[in-house]
């Protein structure tokens, strides 16, 4: 049998193509300032609860802008964490796919969090829950 080695290589070259099409997709966008921006105060709030510091995570919260009011606001670490939870869902969907940035949940709380370690820091539980949850796959 003899093998037409030009089918092959138009057959491989279409199949990449087709392959790489898929894949494109997957990849996350780039993130703008504005997103880098959010994240990285949205960072000082999640490190200013894992460590019950309600008056950091108010001005992280203060520095998110109009997302954080509800945070820059809280009068109980409770408070903090349930407006946390809501930026949450915005740092979890900008994150998605981006390296460096990690998303992690509370099976306790069942709640999600974006961190830049791989290294567990709860701020829902805060010093108590400190290591409470796994990062998602």
């Amino acid at each position: 049998m003899k093998l037409n080695y030009k089918k092959i290589s138009a057959s491989s070259v279409v199949m990449a193509f087709a392959l790489i099409g898929c894949a494109l997709p997957l990849q996350a966008a780039n993130l703008s300032d504005q997103d880098k921006q959010f994240l990285t105060a949205y960072g000082k709030a999640h490190d200013a609860l894992v460590g019950d510091d309600l008056a950091g995570a108010k001005k992280a919260g203060a520095d998110l802008g109009p997302d954080g009011a509800d945070l820059s606001k809280s009068k109980s670490l409770d408070e903090g964490r349930a407006a946390f939870g809501k930026l949450s869902d915005k740092a979890v969907k900008l994150a998605a796919g981006q390296s460096g940035y990690y998303v992690a949940h509370c099976p306790m709380k069942n709640k999600d969090w974006v961190q830049t370690s791989t290294t567990i820091a709860n701020p829902y539980g805060g010093k108590e829950m400190i290591s409470c949850g796994e990062i998602k796959k």
